[in-house]
C-alpha cells in the first residue's frame, strides 16, 4: 500500500497525472461478512486525506466510513474515488470491523461516478447521503443487486447504510428503513435537518433535539436497524462530546458518529457495555435456559422474575451491548 498512497500524493502535489493513479493494478482481496456486531463508534474519514486514508482501518472504531460526500470538495472527488478504490480493492476485508462508503446523494451529478468506482470494490456497505424517499433506498438496492448479480459477488453482500438529514426524510423514516432488506443501519444528520427547518442548532442538545433523537431511535429499533447518533462538531471537547453520548445511551442509541480519533475512542468506551452487566447477563441466560430445559416458562433469579423479555434483554448485551 506505501507504494499506492506515495502514487496518490505525488498526484496531489502535481508530479503524478491522475491517469498514472488508474493505471495501478487491482487485485480484488478477500471478503469476509461483518463479524463485529458493535457499531459503537463510526468513523468517518474523508477519502482524499491519502494520510488519514493510510491508517483508517488501524483506527479504535467498529465502523470506517469512507467519505466521498460533503467531507471531498468537487474538484478533488474523481481523485477520492479513484484513490479509495484502490486502496479498498487491494487490501482483505476480515470482519472485524465493517467499512462502509459514504457516496453522494442519488439525485447529484456525482452518485453514478461514485458506484461504478466503489461497487468493484466490494465494500460491507453503501452509506446514502440525504436519503428523501422510500424509492431512493429502492433504486440503491436494484443498483446494488445487479452489480452483486453480474459480477459473481455474492448476493446481499453489500448493505445499505442511510444518512437521515431532512424532515422529509424524518417523517417517512419507518417506510424508508422498511425499503430494502439491505438496509443495516441509520445516521442521524441533525445539524443538517434543524438548517432545513430554519431551526437555531444550538436548539439540539434541548428539547426538540430530545425528540427528535428518541423519534429516531424509537423507530430505527423498531425496523431492526442500529441507529447512530449525531457528529459533535467541536472536536476537541472531548467531555462534551462524552456528556452528550452518555444521553444518547440512554436514549437508545446504538453508537454514535466520530469525527476524530479521539471521539471514535470516546464513543467505544461509553457504548461498551459495563463488564459486571455482561457477567449478569450470562448468568441470566445460564439460569433461564436452564429452566426451559426443566420445563418452565420462568425462573426467579435475585428477587427477580425471569422471563422471556429479561432473557432477550440478557441476550442482546451478550451480542451487541445494550
Amino acid at each position: 500500500m506505501e507504494e499506492l498512497f506515495n502514487l496518490a500524493q505525488e498526484v496531489l502535489e502535481g508530479k503524478r497525472s491522475l491517469e498514472e493513479l488508474s493505471a495501478y493494478p487491482e487485485e480484488l482481496k478477500e471478503r469476509k461478512d461483518v463479524e463485529n456486531p458493535f457499531k459503537r463508534a463510526a468513523l468517518i474519514v474523508s477519502a482524499d486525506r491519502v494520510k488519514h486514508l493510510s491508517k483508517a482501518l488501524q483506527r479504535e472504531a467498529d465502523v470506517i466510513i469512507f467519505n466521498l460526500e460533503d467531507g471531498v470538495s468537487d474538484e478533488r472527488k474523481p481523485f477520492a474515488r479513484l484513490l479509495l478504490r484502490k486502496f479498498l480493492v487491494n487490501i482483505p476485508l476480515t470482519g472485524e470491523k465493517e467499512v462502509i462508503v459514504r457516496v453522494n446523494p442519488i439525485d447529484s451529478p456525482y452518485f453514478w461516478e461514485d458506484m461504478l468506482n466503489i461497487l468493484p470494490a466490494l465494500p460491507h456497505g453503501i452509506r446514502l447521503s440525504k436519503v428523501s424517499s422510500p424509492e431512493d433506498v429502492a433504486a440503491l438496492d436494484r443498483l446494488i443487486t445487479a452489480y452483486e448479480r453480474s459480477s459473481g459477488a455474492p448476493e446481499g453482500f453489500i448493505k445499505i447504510h442511510l444518512s437521515i438529514e431532512t424532515s422529509q426524510a424524518l417523517l417517512k423514516l419507518p417506510e424508508i428503513l422498511k425499503a430494502s432488506e439491505r438496509v443495516e443501519v441509520a445516521y442521524l444528520g441533525i445539524l443538517d435537518l434543524f438548517a432545513g427547518l430554519g431551526v437555531s442548532q444550538r436548539l439540539t442538545g434541548k428539547s426538540l433535539g430530545n425528540y427528535v433523537r428518541e423519534k429516531f431511535s424509537f423507530e430505527c429499533k423498531a425496523c431492526g436497524v442500529y441507529p447512530i447518533a449525531p457528529a459533535y462538531q467541536d472536536y476537541e471537547d472531548l467531555e462534551g462530546f462524552k456528556e452528550e453520548a452518555l444521553k444518547e445511551k440512554e436514549l437508545g442509541f446504538s453508537g454514535k458518529m466520530a469525527i476524530s480519533v479521539k471521539q471514535a475512542k470516546v464513543a467505544t468506551e461509553v457504548f461498551s457495555p459495563e463488564p459486571e452487566e455482561i457477567e449478569e447477563a450470562k448468568r441470566i441466560v445460564d439460569v433461564y435456559e436452564k429452566a426451559l430445559k426443566e420445563g418452565r416458562g420462568g425462573v426467579a433469579y435475585k428477587g427477580k422474575f425471569i422471563d422471556q423479555p429479561i432473557y432477550r434483554d440478557a441476550l442482546n448485551k451478550l451480542r451487541f451491548g445494550f
